[in-house]
């Protein structure tokens, strides 16, 4: 036993001494992967008490960066000043379960929980969900919290709050979590479709009750029910089909532009394939008032003689407003004979437009909007 202990200490003084003498890159690197080996076989030894071995393990851990390797050390040590590379594993690890144990640890730090907690409010998007989807995988307190304010925050992107409801999702403590944002009122809009299918299939009969009473579902033009919309975006559509059915019953066409063809009363679609996710297509659809765009509220007027004018409204100065309706035509209003102007929380895009067409139906339209992206 006192040889096992003392040899590593003679070897690591030794080692030490070379790496003082020597500048060659690649012998310190083998000699600090020699100390690193020697550190591992003492039982108890506290690195943070010798700072030349403190560094040979920093040093050899900068050089396995982004390895099991890494995570190992990472965790068995927990050496301060490695968060940048934790970070890195968060986004890059070589599996699933890496990129959880990096999370994880981070979460251990107060720098670290700062670092994700940016990380998953970043304006780059792919990054942003990579890293709240990691998150989901925890089922930690602290991971639960921070994708909770994720959720409940709408200036986050559609996406990154999508990935925390599934995040959430996947145990009991989070399904109880999203319910309890429902019953706050914090719960966003556009996350209540998502949010009430995935806990309507709940492994807890509570819960599934709970969120068929606070978040119901819609269903088909015959009452049947309508997929969650999570299962409908992994399902297959045809796109010529969904075409003919935005161009004809569904009168997408009334309301919106796709190459030039159509009206000009909501956004623009030529490239909403490279917009939104499926999911966020299902959920404008479905729910057209969940997530109004920005420029394209409902507004009521209503004149002195008695009408009630509803739409975009294009522009408002001093004498008069401009409101475009869902014809597309744009009625100008002199401020003299308004009598009230009045923003609506409901969409001017009709609601329950899917009972125009059966399930597959929506799930052709769909996949037709999916294929509209950046030429």
């Amino acid at each position: 036993m006192f040889y096992n202990t003392v040899k590593p200490i003679i070897i690591l003084t030794a080692l030490l001494g070379n790496i003082a003498v020597h500048a060659d890159e690649d012998l310190r690197a083998r000699n600090d992967a020699i100390i690193v080996r020697a550190v591992e076989r003492m039982n108890g030894y506290d690195i943070k008490n010798d700072e030349h071995v403190m560094n040979a393990m920093m040093r050899h851990m900068q050089r396995m960066a982004g390895t099991e390797e890494f995570l190992e050390l990472a965790r068995k040590y927990r050496p301060q000043g490695i968060e940048k590379q934790l970070q890195d594993l968060v986004l890059n690890g070589p599996s699933d379960n890496s990129k959880a144990e990096a999370a994880s640890l981070l979460l251990d730090t107060a720098d670290g929980q700062v670092r994700l907690s940016n990380l998953v409010q970043s304006k780059d998007i792919n990054s942003a969900s990579t890293a709240t989807r990691v998150l989901g995988n925890l089922g930690s307190e602290h991971s639960r919290i921070l994708l909770s304010n994720l959720v409940k925050n709408t200036e986050i992107e559609f996406e990154v709050r999508k990935q925390a409801v599934l995040g959430l999702s996947k145990n009991g403590t989070g399904q109880n979590a999203i319910l309890q944002l429902v019953t706050n009122h914090e719960l966003p809009a556009d996350m209540r479709l998502l949010a009430g299918g995935l806990l309507t299939r709940s492994d807890n009969a509570t819960i599934r009750e709970r969120a068929q009473r606070l978040l119901p579902q819609p269903q088909q033009k015959n009452a049947a029910p309508l997929a969650p919309i999570d299962q409908l975006a992994g399902m297959k559509g045809t796109i010529e089909s969904g075409k003919k059915l935005f161009e004809g019953i569904a009168t997408c066409s009334n309301c919106h532009i796709v190459n030039r063809n159509g009206k000009e009363v909501g956004p623009d679609l030529s490239e909403i394939g490279s917009k939104l996710s499926r999911e966020a297509m299902y959920t404008a659809i479905l729910d057209p008032s969940a997530g109004i765009s920005h420029n394209y509220e409902n507004y009521s007027v209503l004149t002195l003689d008695g009408q009630v004018i509803n739409g975009l409204k294009i522009s408002e100065t001093n004498e008069e407003i401009v409101v475009r309706t869902a014809d597309a035509i744009d009625r100008r209003l002199a401020k003299t004979d308004v009598e009230l102007i009045k923003k609506s929380d409901k969409s001017i895009m009709p609601e329950n437009l899917h009972h125009t067409f059966d399930q597959q139906g929506l799930i052709d339209i769909v996949e037709y909007m999916s294929s509209l992206t950046k030429r």
